[in-house]
């Protein structure tokens, strides 16, 4: 029983211990909520000491982006977003951690409020290239309301701009540009396709021709080829008929009798064809 007791007290020593101290990396803020010293805001980086099992610690970013996002319609009927965006630092780390404690986009939500309040009614007044031509500077010409809102959650605003603007895809505006970006990507898409036929078309009567001119001209060759080796054959043949003429006229007989046989014609030795094989035999 003693032993359980020590064992319990040891493991409760333990967990005290290691619940004394937490460490705040660089890049944050914490905040110590203690039931016996009250709040101990903006705590920097570094190691820090703590009442174990009562105090409860808070982190936050030293610095946070916010993007809002801000839909008006602009004076010649088109239907915009734009983004603009506050680079901020922390400066009440209690402030901030409650406000965004149960939901991190409250912040973003608080600036945006903010600028729609502000900047919107200006940004009507303008038209779609005024926007463009204006960069932003609608939006942040009343720093102080955003200034405002952003001390309200514990922030100060370092730096500002807007990332873009640009027509929301559900708005009737993006959808008619797109039907018709779509309408004349398939007129381009149908014209490269007959370009592309049309092209295909004519190389492969080029690839015919050159391919008939090709085997007219091998034919040619052969044709001459054959020529002259029928020539040659003749001269050889007339120059031995002319050293024997009886097995040149043997030669010439067994050839129409070969002929003839193959061409399934009746063949009797008593033709004058073949009376060379006829005195032969």
């Amino acid at each position: 029983m003693k032993s359980l007791a020590a064992s319990f007290l040891l493991f409760l020593l333990a967990l005290t211990v290691f619940d004394a101290g937490f460490r705040v990396d660089p890049g944050q803020l914490a905040v110590v909520s203690s039931p016996i010293t009250g709040t101990r805001n903006n705590i920097g980086p570094g190691m820090h000491l703590k009442w174990p099992l009562l105090d409860r610690v808070q982190r936050v970013p030293l610095r946070v982006l916010l993007q809002p996002e801000l839909r008006y319609s602009s004076r010649d009927g088109r239907e915009l977003v734009q983004s603009p965006w506050v680079l901020a630092r922390v400066s009440d780390a209690a402030r901030y951690a409650n406000a965004s404690g149960t939901n991190p986009g409250v912040p973003r939500d608080r600036l945006a409020t903010a600028l729609q309040s502000s900047a919107v009614p200006a940004l009507r007044e303008q038209t779609f290239a005024q926007t463009l031509a204006d960069r932003g500077q609608t939006v942040w010409a009343n720093t102080a309301v955003a200034d405002a809102a952003a001390r309200e959650v514990g922030l100060v605003i370092e730096d500002r701009g807007v990332a873009s603007v640009d027509m929301p895809a559900d708005s009737a505006s993006a959808k008619t540009i797109q039907s018709g970006m779509r309408a004349i990507q398939d007129e381009v898409v149908a014209r490269a396709r007959v370009d592309a036929q049309a092209q295909l078309k004519a190389a492969t009567a080029q690839a015919d021709s050159e391919r008939i001119q090709m085997l007219a001209t091998a034919r040619k060759s052969a044709d001459a080829r054959r020529a002259e080796g029928d020539l040659e054959a003749a001269r050889i043949y007339a120059e031995v008929a002319a050293e024997d003429p009886s097995s040149a006229a043997f030669d010439r007989a067994a050839m129409a009798y070969r002929r003839a046989r193959l061409a399934g014609k009746p063949v009797s030795l008593d033709d004058p064809a073949f009376q060379a094989l006829r005195y032969q035999h």
